[in-house]
């Protein structure tokens, strides 16, 4: 009877470990300082002088990509699709930009000898921002003053 018992209690342990060693995954994570839309950057200019201001609490969006065998993808896990998902959360902030950015990459794969079925998702969290469209000192308008004549 304890011989069954035992073999019961192995097999009880075992089928959950089996299962948990075919599906594996792992995060990594980071930060960065400003992180804008292209179409954000393309309006701006890559060397204008721009004032920003916050227009609201941090928000978070999520991209994600899938594979099936390794052959069938679809969705997007880039960190500007994560972003427009986060800006179509919040569509009365308006938002050009996110500060504060932190990021994070997820990978799971299941049944990983096989590849039968994989998933990675990119999620970013940041302050959104709102970039004023007008340059500071416009050409023409900042000219330097001449010294008075002696």
């Amino acid at each position: 009877m304890e011989k069954r018992y035992r073999q019961r209690l192995l097999m009880t342990a075992t089928i959950p470990l089996a299962l948990f060693l075919m599906t594996a995954g792992c995060t990594s994570t980071g930060s960065i300082g400003l992180l804008s839309s292209s179409e954000t950057e393309a309006d701006l200019g890559p060397h204008d002088s721009h004032k920003f201001h916050r227009v609201g609490n941090q928000i978070e969006g999520t991209a994600c990509r899938h594979f099936i065998l390794g052959l069938i993808p679809w969705g997007d896990s880039d960190l500007e699709t994560a972003m427009k998902n986060a800006f179509k959360k919040n569509p009365s902030l308006h938002p050009d930009g996110l500060i504060h950015v932190t990021t994070s990459t997820s990978l799971y794969n299941f049944f990983p000898l096989y590849n039968v079925y994989t998933l990675t998702c990119t999620t970013v969290r940041g302050v959104p921002v709102r970039f004023d469209h007008s340059p500071t000192g416009k050409k023409g308008k900042d000219k330097p003053k001449s010294l008075p004549s002696s």
